[in-house]
């Protein structure tokens, strides 16, 4: 391991700050959140229903909806800064730099396609490989 980024956390988010702004009035659901995790480092983020966990979780990967919502601060993974990803960066980023195991399974799947069509779709979209 380079010893010049043995100590730098892999995940560096300081001060994030996500506000919805698609209702009547903004609601600030995360404020002033700083998460570091180094390689191989397992974190837990607990607290109460409500509290932002998986808000904070899906700003890293930026699925909030860009014209209802904004996400201040910063946020880096690796080398990447997430905030300043366009499209196709973005598009790389997930999947293969980092992703999310949803905490509500039915949720995540859609019963219209069957498990096998969804988890190839998901490998195809990160990974240049055929049907």
């Amino acid at each position: 391991m380079n010893p010049d980024t043995e100590d730098k956390p892999f995940v560096d988010v300081r001060n994030l700050r996500v506000t919805f702004t698609g209702g009547k009035k903004p609601v600030e659901a995360v404020n002033g959140v700083d998460l570091q995790v180094k390689r191989g480092e397992v974190v837990a983020l607990i607290g109460e229903s409500g509290s932002g966990k998986s808000v904070t979780l899906r700003s890293l990967l930026r699925l909030h909806p860009p014209g209802r919502s904004r996400i201040e601060g910063a946020m880096r993974v690796g080398d990447q800064d997430v905030l300043a990803l366009g499209t196709q960066a973005l598009a790389d980023y997930r999947g293969k730099v980092a992703s999310m195991i949803f905490q509500e399974p039915l949720l995540a799947l859609d019963p219209v396609y069957s498990v096998g069509a969804q988890i190839t779709e998901a490998i195809r979209r990160h990974e240049n490989v055929s049907a």
